[in-house]
C-alpha cells in the first residue's frame, strides 16, 4: 500500500467516523424529543384528570371549563372586556367564542355596551344573573384547589407551587417571544 493510499483510507475512516457520530447523535435527538413529547403529553393527560375537566361539564355544572373561564375573566374585569380581548387572552377561535357569547346573551348571562371610542367594539360584562351563576362555580373551584392542597404535605405543596411557577415562567417567556413576531 502506498503512503498516499494509506492517508486516503485514514481520511475516509475519519469521515465515516464523523458521519457515524452525527448519525448516532441524530437518532439520540429523535428518541430524546419523542421522550420529551411523550412526557409532556402524559403530564397533560394526568393533570386534566386531577382537576376533573374531561367530562365536558366543569364542577358538576351546566358549563364547560371554557365557558366558566370566560365568566371568570368577565367577572374580574372591572371595565368589561371586548370579544377581541377575550379571544387574545384565552387563545380561542373567534367563531367559537362568538357562538358562546350569543348563547350567554340569549340566557341573559352577559350584557354588551358599545364602546364610546370605537362603535365597532362592545364591552362585555356579566349581568347580575351571570354573576349569580359564576360565584358558586368560583367558590367550588377554590374549594377544589384547597382540598387538593390540603391532601399533600406542606413541603410537597411548596415544591408543587415552585414547579408551577417555573412552568409558567418558561411558557410565558415563550409566548412573549411568539407575540413579538
Amino acid at each position: 500500500m502506498r503512503i498516499g493510499e494509506n492517508e486516503r483510507l485514514k481520511s475516509e475512516q475519519k469521515i465515516n467516523s464523523i458521519y457515524l457520530v452525527a448519525f448516532v447523535n441524530y437518532i439520540y435527538q429523535i428518541c430524546y424529543m419523542k421522550n420529551q413529547i411523550a412526557q409532556l403529553r402524559s403530564f397533560n393527560r394526568f393533570y386534566t384528570s386531577v382537576v376533573g375537566i374531561l367530562d365536558g361539564r366543569y364542577l358538576n355544572s351546566d358549563f364547560s371549563l371554557t365557558e366558566v373561564r370566560i365568566f371568570y375573566e368577565l367577572y374580574y374585569a372591572v371595565n368589561g372586556l371586548t370579544a377581541k380581548e377575550l379571544t387574545g387572552m384565552l387563545q380561542l377561535d373567534k367563531g367559537y367564542l362568538s357562538r358562546l357569547l350569543k348563547r350567554f346573551e340569549k340566557k341573559q348571562l352577559i350584557s354588551k355596551e358599545t364602546s364610546k371610542v370605537d362603535a365597532r367594539s362592545a364591552y362585555l360584562r356579566l349581568t347580575k344573573k351571570g354573576e349569580s351563576v359564576f360565584k358558586p362555580l368560583d367558590l367550588a373551584s377554590q374549594k377544589q384547589a384547597n382540598s387538593l392542597l390540603k391532601s399533600i404535605s406542606e413541603s410537597d405543596v411548596k415544591l408543587l407551587l415552585e414547579s408551577m411557577a417555573t412552568i409558567r415562567f418558561i411558557l410565558e417567556k415563550k409566548l412573549a417571544q411568539h407575540e413579538q413576531y
